[in-house]
């Protein structure tokens, strides 16, 4: 690990680096993740309870082993040039997730973690850029966790990355405006060219002035906010935007990448069926100019995999009764953020175009382990096997089915398509593809009979069939259940029109697709699926 580089030796070391760094991107990826308590097995004497080392939640080897899988799938997955991470709780903890990651061949030669203060979990960085020093910045107050802030060099540029863990809504506003203060006094001791972002978990929603004003508990400062009042993200009662951003350059205001996105997208955890947005990146003005680093615009986004959802929820790591004993299942309680920047000048995106890299070859079943929304990657030999008006289900041979929503009308039954797919959403937990592009027929009319769902099955309610179609199932309807198998049942889901069967009576469906609607159904859109 580099550590904190003295004043004494900085400029012998930053012409080191940048004689040898390994980083040469013309774009590259940045990206924030808290990974919801990496904990190593050293007794520390700071450990949450349910994370002492071998005690009675089970904090042992193996639920570490597979905590370091599921985070480095993760973020091999992402595959972000820097990764900014939240909720590690040691040098120790990040040494073990780096050589994790190793095994996807996606190690990172420098690392960085904040190393004073008594917090129990830290920042704490990944990165392809050489680290020319860092610092740590304390808003004060026992606990509190210290900002980490880092300067990479990229290409020759310094970039400056503050990296934030502020105080849970366990505590009021002005515990979170302390953290704020202190960064912004950082911030503002920058030059004006400055090249930074600011990122992390702010435990404070994009809009915070709006969502918390009615919150008592939380609201202790009379309305002002650490997120949008202290760090400049708010202009009277108006969010900052990027022209806004560039027009008054010369204004301390920071630019929230939430705003990127359509609404209904713009959050990245979940609190009592609640969607936050905590996680974010800032950017400043100096990101939207024509020299050093540059956003490239509308490249924000979650990163949101369908194995990082349980049903429709995010598949946060699980505990007996939330803080109980380890069950080595599920990632975090949060999704991973990020964007791309670039060393050439900022130009605006045209039509709110978002930014995509270049169409990448992906199978049916990597669609599933990619973020939603704007996507781009080429699919071939899709099979069509089943249409219902715009919509279809297309699979490929020996892989995995996905439902195509409103965008299949170019699609016929039984042919072989090459196309790519520009667009993934999750509807009620669902994973659909919402937009095509590049369509070419490549063969058909095909069997269908390989492509569909025969007995024996022995669960359709297994997440790698979600969105199969059925061959031919027998079963009893019963109460709006398909039962079938040794005891194993299903909901079913009749569209309008569709005529219900007789409850108790025997039945046979055919030729009906697996859906998912909060939980699995098998839905039932024509006449005759079901007999």
């Amino acid at each position: 690990m580099r550590r904190l580089i003295k004043p004494a030796v900085f400029v012998f070391c930053t012409l080191l680096i940048l004689g040898f760094s390994s980083g040469h991107a013309k774009t590259f990826k940045i990206a924030s993740y808290n990974v919801e308590n990496l904990f190593d097995l050293k007794t520390h004497g700071t450990e949450y309870s349910d994370y002492v080392p071998n005690g009675p939640s089970g904090w042992n080897q193996e639920m570490l082993d597979i905590k370091l899988s599921r985070i480095a799938r993760v973020l091999a997955d992402l595959d972000a040039d820097i990764v900014c991470l939240q909720e590690i709780e040691s040098e120790e903890a990040l040494s073990l997730l780096n050589r994790r990651l190793s095994r996807f061949q996606k190690g990172y030669p420098y690392t960085a973690i904040a190393q004073e203060g008594s917090s129990t979990v830290r920042c704490a960085a990944l990165s392809r850029f050489a680290v020319v020093s860092q610092q740590e910045i304390y808003s004060g107050g026992a606990g509190h966790r210290g900002i980490l802030k880092l300067t990479l060099s990229i290409e020759g540029v310094f970039l400056i990355v503050y990296i934030n863990h502020w105080k849970s809504k366990t505590g009021p506003e002005s515990m979170r405006i302390a953290y704020a203060r202190a960064l912004a006094a950082s911030i503002g001791s920058l030059g004006p060219s400055a090249e930074f972002i600011v990122t992390g978990d702010f435990n404070s929603d994009y809009d915070e002035y709006r969502s918390f004003k009615g919150e008592k508990r939380l609201n202790d400062t009379g309305g002002i906010t650490g997120i949008n009042h202290v760090l400049a993200t708010l202009e009277g009662d108006c969010l900052i935007d990027e022209t806004t951003l560039i027009r008054r350059k010369g204004r301390p205001y920071l630019y929230n990448l939430w705003l990127e996105l359509p609404e209904k997208r713009r959050w990245s955890t979940e609190f009592f069926g609640e969607k936050n947005s905590p996680d974010s990146i800032l950017l400043s003005s100096a990101m939207y100019d024509e020299k050093g680093i540059s956003y490239i615009d509308n490249s924000f986004d979650r990163f949101d995999p369908d194995y990082l959802f349980y049903g429709n929820r995010i598949y946060r790591w699980q505990q007996e009764n939330g803080r109980g004993r380890h069950l080595g299942e599920g990632y975090s309680d949060h999704l991973p953020v990020f964007a791309w920047f670039t060393t050439d000048a900022f130009k605006f995106a045209s039509a709110n175009t978002p930014f995509m890299p270049e169409a990448t070859p992906v199978s049916i079943a990597g669609l599933y382990e990619i973020n939603t929304g704007k996507v781009n990657g080429r699919v071939t030999n899709c099979v069509v096997i089943y249409k219902n008006g715009e919509n279809a289900v297309i699979k490929q041979k020996n892989g995995r089915a996905i439902y195509v929503y409103q965008v299949a009308d170019e699609l016929e039954t039984g042919r072989v398509y090459d196309l790519t797919v520009t667009g993934l959403n999750r509807d009620y937990g669902n994973l659909e593809v919402t937009d095509l592009t590049g369509i070419k027929q490549v063969g058909g009319p095909v069997s269908m009979s390989p492509y569909l769902l025969y007995p024996p099955v022995d669960d359709l309610s297994a997440p790698h069939l979600r969105n199969e179609v059925i061959g031919k199932l027998s079963g009893t309807y019963e109460d709006g259940r398909l039962f079938y198998g040794k005891g194993k049942s299903i909901r079913l889901y009749f569209s309008k029109g569709v005529a219900f069967p007789k409850n108790n009576s025997s039945v046979e469906i055919s030729g009906a697709r697996i859906g998912y609607h909060l939980d699995p159904e098998i839905v039932i859109e024509k006449t005759g699926q079901i007999h």
